[in-house]
């Protein structure tokens, strides 16, 4: 055999270079990879050391601003290493306490911005997560990984892009670079719910936790909606006309005792779980003597108000949940379509009824539903006066684009423009345009506005793209509580679809962008969690 020497001898000089070029290096690296650990300790004692004299300094000046912002930072860097608890903070407080909270105290109106941040926050740690899984995986070689799905879903990625782009309108809109500012966080606020449960390794008994607290808020909508019916509705009665008594039933969810209330939210989170169980009674997991009690409780809050989007949502998800029942028990489909059919039928008695015996208007129960009609497929104002309504907003923005104007059809006018919300302190500059209009009466006008065709197809394909996620899901997952879960997922993030097309609430609603990032989430991390090929 050849000796070292040998073979250094035989190699040609620019070979025998390269080998001694590659030994430095790998020298060099093994030294700095011993390294890395020690001055990584050394810059993180040494960055805290910094931050506690800056921040010592910051609060010795009384400043309760910029104490504030240091005591922020503090807690955000404790926070850091605890995603989970910001996901509870977020859920509770955003479903549970600010909705009756600030109905009965709006002076606390602020709070919801704790819990705004925290969502925010929450795109900072799935970064931090993402990133350093990344590297982690990058160190373990491909081989530790093999047959493991991507980290993320592809719609995951179609939602970042969709946020990036949201951000670079601003860059071309003609408004004050605050409108932008504004409505990226009222709009994307909760988007870090989406992104941690996409990026952060969740164990199963964490999400187990957060789907236990919900049937619990579920449960509690009840009592809620019983006072509200019982105490609040009469208390609204001697109010102006423009003023709706009962759609202060909202539950939990947000409202105001003199105003609206979002009542077709707390509609679109029951029937949520609603379909979560009766997923878990096809996999035998509940008995018939609980489902029943629970599946009353949940939807009695449904009867107490007047929340016509219901009538929607609860075919459409039923309908997803037992398609594949479509085709193996045709008839017994077809009798449950009868009687969701019937109860549709009465919950919309019951609503235009609701409206009629208020006694304030002296409409006949034709002259409501034809009233009902007209103002949201006719031409009749949804606000009054010159205002659109749902079904010729979209019609009134093509006519002020396409050819007309190609450029703003396709890329927007900039996030914010057309933010017209009544009560706003600020409006967009576009629909300061077209006063009375409520140009962005829907989330889909309101995007049309701000991002264009573009930034629809962008936020299309993400939900089109968790449907399909959400598909392969059920025909991979195991039976009983996991498939119940999957099943329960596709269904409920079509009825994510109504919501978008019909009312301008995933624009400004804070308890329905947390349910649309928590359904989004789940699905990528129930994707994130199974080897590829599982059965």
């Amino acid at each position: 055999m050849l000796s070292l020497h040998g073979v250094h001898g035989a190699l040609h000089p620019p070979m025998r270079g390269a080998i001694l070029l590659q030994r430095s290096l790998q020298r060099r690296w093994a030294w700095l990879r011993d390294a890395l650990p020690r001055l990584g300790t050394l810059a993180t004692v040494l960055g805290f050391a910094l931050a506690a004299s800056l921040g010592g300094a910051v609060m010795a000046t009384g400043n309760l601003v910029a104490s504030g912002l240091v005591l922020g930072a503090i807690l955000g860097v404790l926070l850091l290493n605890a995603p989970a608890l910001v996901v509870w903070i977020v859920l509770v407080g955003t479903l549970a306490i600010t909705g009756p909270l600030v109905m009965h105290q709006p002076q606390f109106a602020r709070l919801a911005w704790l819990f705004s941040m925290l969502g925010l926050f929450l795109i900072v740690v799935a970064v931090l997560h993402a990133g350093t899984a990344r590297v982690g995986m990058a160190a373990a070689g491909r081989t530790a990984v093999r047959g493991l799905r991507p980290p993320v879903p592809g719609f995951v990625m179609l939602a970042v892009l969709a946020m990036i782009y949201a951000m670079a309108s601003m860059a071309f809109s003609a408004g004050p670079i605050d409108e932008g500012v504004s409505a990226l966080k009222r709009q994307y606020q909760y988007w870090g719910v989406l992104f941690a449960f996409a990026a952060v390794p969740f164990t199963v008994q964490q999400v187990r936790g957060w789907l236990r607290f919900l049937l619990l808020l579920a449960l509690l909508q009840l009592p809620f909606a019983l006072y509200q019916r019982i105490v609040l509705v009469p208390l609204r009665m001697n109010m102006p006309n423009e003023v709706v008594p009962v759609d202060i039933v909202a539950g939990t969810f947000e409202g105001s005792i003199t105003g609206g209330a979002n009542d077709n939210v707390m509609a679109l989170f029951l029937v949520c779980m609603l379909i979560g169980l009766l997923a878990a009674r096809r996999e035998g997991l509940i008995r018939d003597r609980w489902l029943w009690p629970l599946v009353l409780i949940v939807m009695a809050p449904m009867a107490l108000g007047e929340t016509k989007m219901v009538l929607l949502l609860l075919p459409l998800g039923l309908g997803v949940l037992y398609a594949d029942a479509a085709r193996r028990r045709p008839f017994a489909f077809a009798a449950g379509a009868l009687v969701t059919f019937a109860l549709v039928c009465a919950l919309f008695y019951s609503y235009v009824a609701l409206q009629v015996d208020n006694g304030r208007t002296g409409m006949s129960f034709r002259q409501r539903f034809e009233q009902n009609l007209e103002y949201n497929v006719g031409q009749r104002g949804y606000f009054g006066g010159a205002s659109l309504n749902r079904g010729n907003v979209l019609p009134f923005w093509w006519s002020r684009h396409g050819l007309n104007d190609p450029l703003g059809t396709v890329f927007g006018h900039g996030l914010g423009s057309a933010h017209g919300s009544r009560g706003s302190e600020r409006l967009g500059h576009i629909d300061r345009r077209y006063p009375g209009y409520s140009i962005g009466l829907t989330a889909l006008a309101t995007q049309l506005w701000e991002i264009g065709l573009l930034g629809v197809t962008l936020f299309v394909a993400m939900l089109a793209g968790a449907w399909r996620t959400a598909g392969r899901l059920v025909q991979q997952a195991a039976p009983g509580a996991d498939r119940a879960l999957c099943r329960s997922l596709r269904a409920t993030v079509l009825l994510i679809v109504p919501m978008w097309l019909a009312m301008d609430l995933l624009m400004l609603a804070a308890s329905l962008q947390v349910i649309m990032a928590t359904i989004l989430g789940l699905i990528a991390w129930r994707w994130r969690t199974v080897p590829t090929g599982a059965a």
